[in-house]
């Protein structure tokens, strides 16, 4: 194989290993055909450097290698296919023969040959098509690795397997900024708060951390300060310009969504913003997949979502229109910037968007005509704050009012909205949208109304007058006692109608049930609301509704749609079984109360609270084929007889609360998730061995359980959560813990206050370390931690969420994981927590000096750490694997620092079992010897 040259990585290589070990994992390189894999993320998270470790780690696999570094800038030149091209040729080929068809050159010399190609910052499928290069050119076994910022390029390649890197932890940030910045992984302690304060800022970005700790470096600490007070206003240039690259590549509506976004809208419902940004015509379905590909927003929970970096460079391009002025700036965010903005009535139609929040306790008071130069704004968000004067000349363009807060209690009538698509007016003092007398304008455009929290509003409007309204929440509004007729007006239009908590609701009218276009009703909390129509079963397109908590007596026939009926807490509706049917059957009755066979379709059910006894679970439950959660908690009965096992699509099913519960039927085949904590009379689960899929089991406080049968059976769950259940006995809890290990990122939790015996190592610090030993017939696969704790707080959940942290000191790198979901609940009882971590994760390696440290926080006590080994034994005679324990021995040794331990060989314990196979073939082996031994003689 010929020579390969090896790309050259940043001097401080923090994260890159358990990287590129993903990457790995995309390679496939059991697979023959040729592949091609992406990696793509905004700039400056490492792709060209996660492109190049992967380069060096794996070239020497294949036939011939090339790393096309800066591809999308040389594709601009005019030189740059050629080049491309002959640098392709020459690093696969190893020549630098003339070659006067560089095109059919590069389809032809590589269709045989297994190949490595890392075609770098790909910017348009164009540039891969001009220089000739795809998928065909190149032979069996071939691995083609694209790095891009841009996720629809790669999809448009048909890249099926895309690497997405993820931001630095908060460990590695600290330890990549410390070495820029001071050549040490331990700088003084002045300068620690200062370096978690820098690493906050860069937010695990590493082209951040390096640009700014090596400009740190030797300074003192007033310097320090003084760099990350203008980084909140001035952004490093070099960090700009490599982020702008993905800014200056949208188009001039997508860089208004953006900027939009960067200025107003982080953290806020999807929804909500794509119809603010509809209404301004800036065409959002395209633009915001747009900028999600291009990895400039995340959705999370349907939030939008922006890097901190990101943020400040789309402020950053706005301050910079006018660095001195900000009333020519488009859009107005900072406090301020805004004061000074609207002072003197300097504001200027330059001003297309602006915030102004005030806290509550100290309401910023201006007069309106301060907004009177502000003619082409669009965008309006004021929270606490009071304007003084006429509204005559206040802007008329704005799309989206959000004035949380809004002092009058009623809109003027001289506020003109008609272009308003969303209005937004919560926790304001509205008693109706519009002053008795005088004309409700017309909002025609409008959307999009929330006056959620306005207590003293008594009134809806009247809908007529936003005749295109498709979202209405009214939450909490605990004075209104009727809604208008007229709702019934938007039949083809309201999709969504929220009258949580309006307390003193006690009728719908029947308009309401005209609305065909509905799809989710909410009415919790309406305690006064007695009845919902039976033309609710007309409502075709209705798929949620949600009444917790309200008086209602009886539910009507529904729609086939329905997806989703919560009816928490709704007790008066099993009241007046006794009266209501001939026979007197509970289950006759409620077979009227409760027509389930009509809703075929529904995928969650809520029954929680309804003090449904033994008698009255309905038995038309087993009818709900798709149903997919099941809510049943803090109810009544005792044995709950029902046949789980028929709920074919069942995965979440909650019984927590039932007190009085003693036993369980059965549980489906199907189950995910089982919560039953705080059934305090639970003796035994249903048999647990056919739920093949549970991933998490919940038992917390069941004083009384003895027995899980079938745990032991199970292989998939994530987390058991058995807090409390102190009448397991100490076998069977050692049983479950010696015999069975929890998944990575999950955990046991459960009564006891000290590591096992059989586990060897312990240690009443925080942490261990421990060199990976070697081994001669087996791989490492993971290791098993045991930590007991407690606490001073009794049955709460901790505000800290958990962490344990790995820490390769031999490669730099280190790994923070989470012991359960979130948050622990906290005991004054110990209780230990175990949890298995796989090697596929971290790459322990031979000799790796390693510290595994836990994290709680300070509510917590952690009396000590037990932790063991896993092996996997290599057996190339069987299929089968053989998995044994190497226990860690604790090791008395003075000389031995931070509680060090090597293990060798022979301190492992001895094999569980030997494979059949190995013992048929060696007792088969002495037969044949000793039968030649006595031949012999």
């Amino acid at each position: 194989m010929s020579s390969i040259s090896y790309m050259q990585l940043p001097a401080y290589a923090i994260g890159i290993r358990p990287r590129v070990q993903d990457i790995y994992k995309l390679l496939c390189f059991g697979s023959d055909d040729a592949q091609i894999i992406g990696i793509c993320g905004m700039g400056g998270i490492g792709k060209t450097t996660l492109a190049k470790a992967a380069y060096n780690q794996y070239s020497d696999r294949f036939e011939g290698t090339s790393f096309l570094e800066n591809f999308g800038e040389y594709s601009k030149k005019p030189e740059g296919k050629d080049h491309l091209q002959r640098k392709l040729l020459s690093d696969i080929t190893k020549s630098n023969d003339q070659v006067f068809n560089m095109d059919h050159a590069v389809k032809q010399r590589f269709c045989n040959r297994r190949v490595l190609v890392v075609i770098d910052d790909v910017e348009d499928v164009d540039q891969l098509a001009s220089v000739g290069i795809d998928l065909s050119c190149f032979g069996p076994g071939s691995r083609i690795i694209i790095t891009s910022r841009d996720m629809h390029l790669l999809e448009l390649l048909n890249v099926e397997k895309i690497y997405s890197p993820n931001a630095l932890n908060d460990e590695e940030s600290l330890k990549l900024i410390r070495l820029h910045a001071f050549r040490t992984s331990e700088p003084s302690e002045e300068f620690i708060l200062l370096s978690k304060k820098l690493a906050k800022y860069c937010g695990g970005l590493p082209l951040a951390m390096e640009v700014l700790g090596s400009f740190l470096f030797k300074r003192n600490i007033i310097q320090w300060e003084s760099v990350l007070k203008s980084l909140k206003s001035i952004p490093n240039d070099n960090i700009q310009a490599k982020l702008e690259i993905s800014f200056d590549a949208l188009n001039a509506v997508q860089k208004d969504i953006f900027l939009d976004i960067s200025c107003f809208f982080i953290g806020m419902d999807k929804d909500y913003v794509g119809c603010i940004l509809d209404g301004c015509d800036l065409y959002p379905e395209i633009g915001l997949s747009v900028l999600k590909e291009r990895c400039l927003i995340t959705f999370h929970d349907n939030r939008l979502m922006m890097h901190d970096l990101l943020r400040d460079m789309g402020r950053h391009i706005v301050r910079r229109t006018s660095p001195k002025k900000c009333e020519r700036w488009s859009r107005l965010w900072d406090h301020v910037d805004v004061m000074n903005g609207l002072a003197n009535y300097h504001g200027t139609d330059a001003i297309e968007g602006l915030s102004l929040k005030a806290e509550v306790t100290s309401v910023e008071n201006l007069e309106v005509k301060a907004f009177s130069n502000l003619t082409m704004l669009r965008l309006l968000q004021l929270s606490h704050v009071h304007l003084n004067g006429s509204y005559a000349n206040f802007p008329n363009r704005l799309r989206w009012l959000c004035w949380l807060g809004f002092p009058l209690h009623s809109i003027p009538t001289d506020f003109r909205l008609g272009s308003l698509v969303v209005l937004d007016m919560q926790y304001s003092n509205l008693k109706r949208l519009w002053g008795d007398g005088k004309q409700p304008q017309s909002l025609k455009e409008l959307k999009y109304l929330d006056l959620s929290h306005s207590i003293q509003l008594t009134d809806t409007p009247d809908f007529s007058n936003l005749p295109n309204l498709e979202k209405l929440l009214l939450i909490n509004c605990k004075s209104l006692v009727r809604v208008h007729k007229s709702i019934g007006s938007l039949h083809q239009k309201l999709i969504l109608l929220n009258l949580k908590d309006c307390t003193k609701l006690g009728d719908l009218p029947l308009e309401l049930y005209m609305l065909k276009s509905l799809e989710t009703l909410i009415v919790s909390g309406c305690v006064k609301l007695e009845r919902l129509d039976n033309a609710l079963r007309d409502m075709k397109s209705l798929t949620t509704l949600k009444a917790d908590y309200t008086a209602i007596t009886q539910i009507p026939y529904m729609s086939n749609q329905l997806e989703e009926l919560s009816l928490d807490g709704c007790k008066e509706l099993w009241k007046v079984r006794d009266n209501t049917h001939s026979d007197g059957s509970p289950q006759a009755t409620l077979s009227l109360l409760f027509p389930l066979n009509v809703i075929s379709c529904l995928k969650i059910l809520r029954l929680g609270s309804c003090n449904l006894s033994d008698e009255l679970v309905p038995n038309n439950l087993a009818s709900l084929s798709c149903l997919e959660e099941l809510d049943l908690q803090g109810n009544n009965f005792r044995n709950l007889q029902m046949n789980f096992a028929g709920l074919s699509s069942l995965q979440i099913l909650k019984v927590d609360s039932c007190s009085e519960l003693q036993s369980m039927f059965s549980l489906p085949k199907t189950l995910r998730s089982f919560y039953a904590s705080n059934c305090i009379m639970l003796e035994r689960t249903p048999d647990l061995s056919e739920c093949s899929v549970l991933q998490s089991l919940h038992l917390t406080n069941c004083f009384n359980l003895v027995e899980t049968p079938g745990l032991d059976k199970l292989e998939t769950v994530g987390v058991i959560h058995m807090e409390m259940c102190n009448r397991i006995s100490t076998d069977y809890r050692e049983s479950i813990m010696q015999g069975w290990a929890v998944g990575a990122n999950g955990g046991i939790f459960i009564p006891g206050s000290s590591v096992p015996n059989w586990v060897s190592f312990k240690n009443e610090r925080h942490s261990i370390s421990f060199i990976v030993p070697e081994s001669l017939n087996a791989d490492l696969i993971g290791f098993t931690l045991w930590v007991p704790y407690v606490s001073q707080q009794n049955d709460v959940m901790s505000e800290y969420p958990p962490k344990i942290i790995v820490n390769n000191h031999t490669k730099d790198d280190v790994w923070i994981r989470s012991p359960a979901t979130d948050h622990i609940r906290m005991y004054h009882e110990k209780h230990i927590w175990q949890g298995h971590f796989s090697n596929e994760d971290f790459c322990l390696d031979t000799g790796d000096q390693v510290e595994v440290s836990v994290d709680f926080g300070d509510q917590f006590t952690i009396l000590e750490i037990g932790l063991t080994l896993s092996y996997i034994e290599k057996d190339s005679n069987s299929s089968d694997e053989d998995v044994s324990d190497s226990r860690l021995h604790e090791i008395i040794d003075d000389e031995i620092i931070d509680d060090e331990l090597v293990l060798t060989e022979s301190q492992r314990r001895p094999r569980k079992k030997q494979k059949t196979t190995l013992l048929g073939a060696f007792v088969l082996l002495s037969f044949i010897i000793i039968v030649l031994y006595y031949h012999r003689w």
